[in-house]
């Protein structure tokens, strides 16, 4: 006749042996193939960089908007834009639209078929078919920098303005918008600026 012990030792035998065999069945397995799982999300990881690298410096419809310490919002829209790997503050946009909101809600507009923009303080530099407008006042150019620091458009190269009264031909512009001046000039002091007007 088997003791009553016999049977609490044998049963806690074959509770020792399925616990190791469902470990070894389940856990081990589970354990195995959540690593392996690991290695391959691992590996589309470094594939997704890898590609992304080649591709990353190319971006689609690109927005960006910020706001100045004056109230002054400005929105930068781009179809494209390029990222340089040297350069990672600087965005090369294509085919830009921007604006510059004012506290009074006056809109000075923006338009150009390229343009450098600095992530870190929003200085943007158009070129090529550059044209501003403000008001009644449209300007056209090759090349437009804007300075948040200094609230200054400066307008170079193939300068010409328009308004309600005056065309004129000048090699520089400067337009502050914070008290709204616009300062009209020529690089050589021999040059004159053209004006045709309502006088």
């Amino acid at each position: 006749m088997i003791s009553k012990n016999t049977i609490q030792y044998l049963l806690f035998i074959i509770l020792i042996i399925l616990s190791v065999f469902f470990y070894k069945k389940y856990i081990e397995a589970d354990k195995n193939l959540t690593q392996s799982q690991s290695e391959i999300q691992k590996y589309n990881e470094n594939s997704f960089i890898e590609e992304n690298n080649e591709t990353s410096n190319i971006i689609e419809n690109l927005r960006y908007v910020s706001k100045d310490l004056l109230g002054n919002t400005y929105i930068i829209n781009a179809q494209s834009a390029e990222v340089q790997e040297n350069k990672k503050d600087h965005v090369k946009l294509f085919e830009v639209f921007s604006k510059i909101i004012q506290q009074n809600d006056e809109i000075i507009y923006i338009k150009s078929n390229s343009a450098d923009y600095n992530k870190i303080n929003n200085n943007t530099v158009f070129k090529d078919n550059v044209n501003v407008k403000y008001g009644n006042q449209s300007i056209d150019a090759n090349n437009i920098s804007l300075d948040f620091s200094k609230n200054l458009i400066e307008i170079q190269e193939n300068v010409y303005y328009k308004n309600n009264n005056a065309r004129i031909k000048a090699d520089k512009i400067e337009l502050n918008f914070e008290n709204k001046k616009i300062k009209i000039s020529m690089d050589k002091l021999n040059d004159k600026i053209e004006i045709v007007g309502k006088y």
